[in-house]
């Protein structure tokens, strides 16, 4: 990979970036700081071609060309002038279980931002004879939804070089709202985001919330962990080994739940989310205080939403679960705080999870999160089978990454969970009740939960 440093403006990080920094201090962590996925072309493309789009790719978004430097104890960044993406193998699969053995190993090294790597490449032909492209990007410069914003930019540039037409406009620039970002950290603006996060968890959520894991009471790790009256505390995991599943929710019923949601005035991910946290209560003995990890997109300006740069923030969401209570009547003031958090996210995670550890003996690295959840609307380039890998060495007992694609209107469930907490048929059986939560509340959204959900 070519880098010029022309330009050394040293910039510091993010709320996002801070949180990417605290976790590769941590070994076992170090894997989170690579996402990897890959595109599927039903209609191929050329390699020649296609090299000379990615490096456009790099020229039209300037967080691929992000270096990160040490300044004594601090880390910063500059955006360098140039950057292009090397030399870029290519490979043939003739079984799935060896293109799932690359995958394995390509995840296995994390990127070097110190260095400028941030982006790997690798083409390849699937089992099938379909072109499929590899890349492992690093977490420091984007998150998922920025990957949508590369993807579609990418196929953009294609389409034009193949067509011999204009090139479209570039997205953002995310130099620019790093920029904003660091004047923030220093703004009296703060002071609101204080006064809302210790009001949300030392008043509005006083209570012990408790760890609601999707193995249930089916995982024997947690089973020890509950007799000893742990009901909210895991612990620190020393090899942190987690597996990928995928799984889809049809476009019939995700239809169904857009209707109702455009119709209640609640959003789609909150809709999902909720659901979710049902679930995980029926399964662990109808727990009616679940906690989870929602990474929200922090991208509330229109400049954030065009820039493919991390702009993803986790922020803990406590959910009550009432079973005399109906759906509507149970997600919408949850739906009404997460609009609260989102107008707040500009605070740090780290200063909120501070909080959280005096109201609730909470930290990352004794979690009571059950699983981390996320939600991505993507409307992939006609042709482009977009899939998000596990990265092997996940932080969390259980990542789930909602990818909407709003072609197909189909979403993509994938989890990333840790193999010595949650066995494949343990996942399987959640996300039958996830389906089941679903389709009973979209059925009876105005019956109390206990009626929906009989004991």
């Amino acid at each position: 990979m070519a880098i010029s440093n022309d330009s050394k403006v040293l910039l510091g990080f993010n709320n996002s970036q801070d949180v990417i920094n605290l976790q590769t201090k941590y070994t076992l962590f170090k894997r989170v700081v690579n996402i990897v996925f890959s595109v599927t072309c039903d209609e191929g493309y050329d390699p020649q071609l296609m090299t000379q789009a990615l490096n456009k790719l790099f020229e039209r978004n300037d967080c691929l060309r992000i270096t990160f430097v040490k300044e004594g104890k601090q880390v910063k960044q500059f955006f360098a002038e140039h950057r292009t993406v090397g030399l870029i193998p290519t490979l043939k699969f003739d079984t799935y279980g060896k293109m799932e053995a690359f995958i394995n190993r390509f995840r296995r090294k994390p990127t070097n931002a110190y260095k400028g790597d941030v982006l790997r490449v690798v083409y390849a032909v699937n089992p099938e004879g379909k072109q499929m492209i590899f890349f492992k990007i690093s977490h420091f410069v984007a998150d998922t939804y920025g990957i949508g914003i590369l993807v579609n930019d990418l196929f953009a540039v294609y389409n034009a070089l193949r067509d011999g037409q204009e090139l479209p406009p570039a997205p953002g620039s995310f130099f620019e709202i790093i920029r904003k970002d660091n004047e923030y950290r220093t703004s009296e603006a703060l002071k609101k985001d204080e006064e809302f996060f210790h009001d949300y968890i030392f008043n509005r959520h006083p209570e012990h919330p408790y760890y609601c894991g999707t193995h249930g009471n089916k995982s024997d790790r947690w089973m020890k962990e509950k007799l000893k009256g742990n009901f909210a505390k895991t612990y620190l995991f020393v090899r942190c080994d987690t597996i990928g599943y995928q799984f889809t929710i049809p476009a019939s019923i995700n239809e169904r739940a857009l209707k109702w949601c455009e119709a209640n005035a609640i959003s789609l991910s909150s809709f999902y989310y909720y659901t979710c946290s049902i679930a995980q209560s029926l399964i662990n003995d109808r727990c009616e205080k679940v906690l989870n990890l929602e990474l929200l997109n922090c991208r509330g300006t229109v400049a954030d939403r065009k820039a493919a740069g991390t702009k993803a923030q986790s922020i803990v969401i406590y959910t009550p679960v009432d079973y005399a209570k109906s759906f509507i009547d149970n997600i919408k003031p949850v739906y009404d705080e997460q609009q609260e958090i989102y107008r707040h996210t500009r605070m740090s995670y780290l200063d909120i999870e501070a909080m959280q550890h005096k109201a609730w003996n909470y930290s990352m690295l004794r979690s009571v999160n059950g699983v981390a959840f996320s939600f991505i609307p993507l409307a992939a380039p006609k042709g482009i089978r977009l899939e998000v890998h596990s990265n092997g060495k996940g932080a969390l007992f259980t990542y789930m990454a909602l990818i909407h694609d709003i072609n197909t209107n189909e979403v993509y469930v994938n989890y990333d969970v840790q193999k010595l907490m949650v066995t494949a048929q343990q996942l399987i059986d959640f996300q039958n009740q996830y389906i089941r939560v679903i389709e009973g509340v979209l059925a009876r959204p105005d019956a109390a939960l206990e009626e929906v959900f009989p004991a």
